[in-house]
């Protein structure tokens, strides 16, 4: 799905309040998620408009606030949206399992943006970052190779199957016929 502008998703909401069609058809029509509609036409009918207008400000406090009053009422994932008037059923679900597995702390601690599991990699040394260059330059230039090679290669395999062709002639006609010197190939030394 595309991301769809706040003023697309109240227009879609007031269609669907209007009462010309079902929740399902409007969300399709408008690109819009079911369960993310179906919170927009809550905090809607909650708060307003201006309940979709104005998002909460989200922080350690919000976040633990949202998820124990969803724990305490035992309430969905679109129900705790539209109490809060919070507009990411996505965010609500990942907070209560931090919540549950790491405990109200890291809840408090998250920062807006910022991935909670993710392993920062240590700085690397002048001695790491000059080790990494000189393998990139030496990669670089074995492609190359690689490609300057490659008619090179498209030439050897048109001689070797030139090779097999007259192998197998040979073989099923055996010592009947010699082909004349000058069409046999000497054959050194195929690596």
């Amino acid at each position: 799905m595309t991301k769809v502008s706040l003023e697309i998703k109240i227009k879609a909401v007031e269609e669907y309040l209007s009462g010309t069609e079902v929740k399902a058809v409007v969300a399709r029509k408008y690109d819009i998620g079911r369960m993310l509609f179906c919170v927009l036409v809550g905090i809607y009918e909650k708060h307003g408009r201006k309940g979709l207008l104005n998002f909460p400000l989200v922080t350690g406090k919000f976040r633990i606030k949202l998820v124990e009053w969803r724990q305490q009422h035992n309430a969905s994932i679109v129900e705790t949206c539209v109490q809060f008037a919070f507009r990411s059923p996505g965010s609500v679900q990942k907070w209560e399992k931090i919540y549950l597995n790491q405990g109200k702390g890291v809840l408090l601690e998250m920062h807006r943006g910022v991935k909670n599991n993710q392993k920062t990699r240590p700085a690397e040394t002048s001695e790491e970052i000059t080790k990494r260059e000189l393998i990139l330059a030496h990669t670089k230039r074995c492609f190359k190779k690689i490609n300057s090679n490659d008619s090179k290669q498209k030439d050897d395999q048109k001689v070797l199957k030139k090779i097999r062709y007259q192998l197998k002639i040979l073989a099923e006609l055996g010592p009947k016929i010699r082909p004349p010197h000058s069409k046999v190939i000497n054959i050194q030394s195929w690596n």
